[in-house]
């Protein structure tokens, strides 16, 4: 039987702490095993947690007891219905906006290059030095999923930045479907588990580093 992965996002819902799997659900509890550093959780009352392969399971739980690296959750409920396309995760990708011209098959499509400030299963933020008309089509290719998708987007916001001579903009996803939408939040909490991870390895090379450092001083 396949293991029930879940990624447990911050108060903000706008990053992974860490990922758990799920070992025990009984009614409104529910007990999970954290893979990462259970210090993370630790000072925490209430948390969400989002199946990782699934669209429709965003929970939220009262964290009841931690006890080494398993978590028991209680008064569990589901919020996928409000939460869904409000989860908002931070995530920098570089990728392109497509500027395309339904009306004109005879022009040839424009690569825009963007970077992303936030992404959700409802639209995305991103920056570019492109000063972009909303009246205009665009997709946008994120390659960040198993195989990439393309996405068509609506832009909602336009904002310049003087002092970084840039636009910020906000957007809806016109087409995503629920496949899609499975396959861009699994793919993004990977990414920022992974990130996540790679931070924590390097500042536990950094502590081992000056534990040296302070060591060899005490001898010398």
């Amino acid at each position: 039987m396949a293991q029930e992965k879940y990624a447990i996002l911050s108060e903000n819902n706008d990053m992974v702490l860490c990922e758990a799997v799920l070992m025990d659900r009984r009614g409104t509890k529910m007990t999970m095993k954290i893979v990462d550093d259970i210090n993370i959780l630790k000072g925490l009352k209430a948390v969400k947690f989002h199946a990782m392969e699934s669209y429709a399971e965003i929970y939220q739980g009262q964290i009841v007891e931690i006890n080494n690296n398993i978590v028991s959750f209680g008064d569990v409920v589901n919020i996928s219905a409000q939460m869904r396309r409000e989860i908002k995760l931070k995530i920098r990708v570089e990728t392109n906006l497509i500027k395309t011209f339904p009306m004109d098959k005879e022009k040839i499509p424009r690569a825009i290059p963007i970077a992303t400030n936030d992404i959700s299963c409802g639209g995305m933020g991103f920056v570019s030095k492109a000063d972009l008309n909303k009246e205009d089509s665009y997709e946008v290719v994120i390659p960040i999923t198993s195989d990439p998708i393309i996405i068509d987007v609506e832009i909602m916001r336009k904002e310049f930045l003087p002092d970084k001579n840039m636009y910020v903009y906000g957007s809806k996803f016109l087409d995503l479907n629920i496949v899609g939408e499975r396959l861009l939040r699994e793919a993004i909490f990977k990414t920022q588990l992974r990130r996540h991870r790679r931070k924590i390895k390097v500042m536990e090379e950094k502590n081992k580093w000056w534990k040296k450092c302070r060591a060899k001083q005490k001898k010398w």
